[in-house]
């Protein structure tokens, strides 16, 4: 039998990374396992929607809070569970960031939501699951964020 140590849930405040954080703290609950919660800043979405003249330090700073935030959520969530945590909040491309994190910390599972980003946006930007399923060393599981309803 499959045995996880340690379980990724990627966050970006989104209903689906807090679906998928209600999967991850039920899996940590029964494989005993430490819940490592993780949110990107995404710079490429920053680059493209950022105007000429926002300074960039209150920017930075409005990010990293909102990133801290979403994180707090989901570790509150895994300790109300009496799970072990461990945060991080990283600054880049968020696929990349996220297979990053899993290779440097040994993650055993990577419990993550979906967005169903549809049209141009999708196309242009892809899916960070997506991509994340497709390079990642480490099993991954998909919430979509209606999960819970269709049960």
């Amino acid at each position: 039998m499959t045995e996880y140590d340690t379980i990724l849930v990627p966050t970006d405040g989104s209903e689906g990374a807090l679906a998928a954080a209600d999967h991850a703290v039920g899996l940590a609950e029964r494989y005993d396992a430490t819940v490592h919660v993780l949110a990107v800043v995404d710079v490429d979405e920053v680059a493209l929607t950022t105007p000429t003249d926002v300074n960039v330090g209150d920017l930075k700073s409005t990010l990293r809070a909102s990133a801290q935030s979403n994180v707090d959520e989901i570790v509150s969530r895994a300790e109300r569970a009496d799970r072990p945590t461990e945060e991080a909040i990283l600054v880049g491309v968020p696929h990349r960031a996220i297979v990053d994190y899993v290779e440097d910390e040994g993650i055993d599972l990577i419990v993550m939501g979906t967005h169903g980003r549809t049209g141009v946006r999708r196309v242009l930007l892809g899916s960070v699951a997506e991509r994340v399923v497709r390079t990642s060393p480490s099993p991954v599981m998909t919430i979509r964020p209606d999960a819970d309803a269709a049960e």
